[in-house]
């Protein structure tokens, strides 16, 4: 992590278990302190005009994709989810 020095600006992110707002610092080095980031996932997006589509099948269950529209969410959490021993 980056000792405080240099650039540093400041982002808003929603923890994905209970809905609080996070601050997070992100530095010069892109090293953050606030929050825990777990990557990024997307979604279907049911709105679109998309339809799953079997591509296959493995070991008796059917492969399927999405053919439409998907949505991309950051994964984020804050300290208290994230510490919980209920997670």
């Amino acid at each position: 992590m980056s000792d405080g020095d240099g650039e540093k600006r400041t982002i808003e992110r929603d923890c994905i278990e209970c809905g609080k707002t996070i601050e997070i610092t992100v530095y010069e080095d892109n090293t953050y302190q606030g929050g825990h980031y777990f990557g990024e996932f997307t979604v279907p997006d049911e709105d679109s005009d998309g339809e799953y589509k079997q591509t296959g099948e493995r070991v008796g269950h059917n492969v399927v994709k999405w053919t439409g529209d998907e949505d991309s969410y950051e994964y984020w959490e804050c300290d208290d989810c994230y510490c919980s021993p209920d997670q």
